[in-house]
């Protein structure tokens, strides 16, 4: 096999991991490619794409976990699924994947119509886990990384504290920070 034909099954596989099902029926090119019959090779692909469906949950998980408790298990696990269909890693290290969940949230009329502060909490929650692969500081000097506004209490919200009516809390600026070894945020006093 060429290592220009081995490229363009490669191709089509990711192809057929994204697209939906009603194409990936249509799509002939995909059907003359295999070597299998149709019916079989799609019941493997939906393997690889049940196992991608789970594996997008866990990471999104490990990086977001406010976001998840905020919004429940079941809302979070298709919102990640979704995410994983319309912004696929675009890297090896899927640690790296789910940095427009943001925007991604943003994006949702409905929830920010009711959730706003999601956005919020998914912004620090990605700076704190990207801090994670920051270098460490150097001495017992913190080096900053990121300055999240908001106004809601993002910080507390990541703590585990409890509130009961947004709108009897205190918007928050949070400072995202690396200390020696460890990645942290602490909500620092508006100007």
């Amino acid at each position: 096999m060429t290592e220009q034909t081995l490229l363009a099954q490669q191709q089509i596989l990711l192809q057929g991991l994204f697209d939906s099902w009603d194409a990936l029926e249509a799509n002939t090119t995909l059907t003359l490619q295999q070597a299998w019959p149709i019916g079989q090779y799609l019941r493997g692909l939906q393997a690889y794409r049940s196992n991608a469906s789970v594996l997008a949950q866990q990471v999104l998980a490990a990086a977001y976990p406010t976001v998840k408790r905020l919004m429940g298990d079941e809302q979070f696990n298709g919102l990640a699924v979704h995410l994983w269909r319309t912004h696929p890693p675009a890297k090896g290290d899927l640690a790296q994947w789910g940095d427009e969940l943001e925007d991604f949230l943003c994006s949702i009329p409905e929830l920010m119509a009711h959730e706003a502060y999601l956005s919020d909490v998914a912004a620090l929650e990605w700076a704190l886990h990207a801090g994670l692969t920051a270098p460490d500081s150097e001495g017992d000097e913190p080096v900053p990384l990121a300055l999240i506004e908001s106004e809601f209490p993002i910080v507390d919200l990541i703590d585990g504290k409890e509130w009961g009516d947004i709108s009897d809390r205190q918007p928050q600026r949070a400072l995202v920070f690396r200390q020696g070894f460890k990645t942290q945020c602490i909500s620092i006093p508006k100007d």
